[in-house]
């Protein structure tokens, strides 16, 4: 066997080895980044404007999954006369 044959050999088994583990961490590493993100992002926001961005980011997704929004309309009571001012 040739010192090329034998060098490839070995680097064939290793990469064997390694590539799952690397991918494995890859992947642990990854999650550990979006965790992360996800608890900065939570910091970056005050507490009395989350309620109107999480709605801004539902709105947002259903847009994109093509749901439309219903046209909501203002409409007068019936009973009601207004008052001027």
């Amino acid at each position: 066997m040739a010192f090329k044959d034998s060098l490839r050999l070995r680097f064939e088994k290793l990469a064997d080895d390694v590539v799952p583990q690397l991918l494995d961490g890859w992947g642990d590493l990854q999650k550990r980044l979006d965790d992360l993100n996800c608890s900065l992002a939570n910091r970056a926001v005050p507490e009395n404007r989350r309620s109107r961005v999480s709605e801004l980011s539902l709105q947002e997704k259903a847009e994109q999954a093509g749901q439309d929004r219903p046209v909501v309309r203002a409409v007068k009571a019936a009973g009601k006369a207004s008052r001027p001012k």
